[in-house]
């Protein structure tokens, strides 16, 4: 299915087409990183769809899917359980072959383990992953880290200072007018 060309997904295809030619094969990680009211969720969302649209496949997943439990759940990129992220979605998507992988591993709402599907993916796909704090404990994961912004987002503001996403994020993407989204270059000079 071919998607309507609206000033949002054109500007989705041009972050795909800039990821696909700086890693043009394999198994590809995406990250999304924004605070909750960022629009990071829906972005990955339509980044996703972009990617199937172009032919490559494209997998979902979000960190809010991989907490603790809330009696051991700290703050933060804490609240994650990496381990289990680690082991059952990135290290299994990291072997390309057809070793299954879940998207999700913990059910917030019931705060109990989720039971997830294992699923496959061909050699050459996208794994695209939203979630706040993606720089911190899984700073180094991604093969490509878009940081969303937005001015009704309520960013952790000791987190910008640690992980300067406007820095260390591959692009940072404006969300304030949704439907039309624009890249926030940084001049560091």
């Amino acid at each position: 299915m071919q998607l309507v060309s609206t000033p949002r997904v054109e500007f989705l295809r041009g972050l795909r087409d800039e990821i696909l030619s700086n890693y043009p094969r394999g198994r590809r990680i995406i990250g999304v990183d924004g605070f909750p009211g960022s629009g990071a969720h829906a972005l990955a969302d339509d980044l996703a769809a972009v990617f199937d649209d172009g032919g490559v496949p494209a997998f979902r997943a979000s960190m809010g899917d991989f907490l603790k439990p809330r009696a051991i759940r700290g703050s933060g990129d804490q609240a994650y359980d990496e381990t289990t992220f680690r082991r059952v979605l990135l290290d299994p998507w990291r072997l390309a072959g057809s070793t299954g992988f879940q998207t999700s591993a913990f059910d917030a709402a019931r705060d109990v383990p989720a039971l997830s599907e294992w699923k496959t993916a061909p050699a050459d796909a996208v794994l695209i992953v939203d979630g706040a704090y993606l720089l911190g404990a899984f700073k180094g994961i991604w093969h490509f880290l878009v940081y969303v912004d937005a001015q009704q987002a309520e960013p952790d503001d000791e987190y910008l200072v640690a992980a300067t996403p406007f820095f260390s994020a591959s692009a940072v993407v404006d969300t304030s007018s949704p439907d039309v989204p624009k890249r926030i270059l940084s001049d560091s000079c």
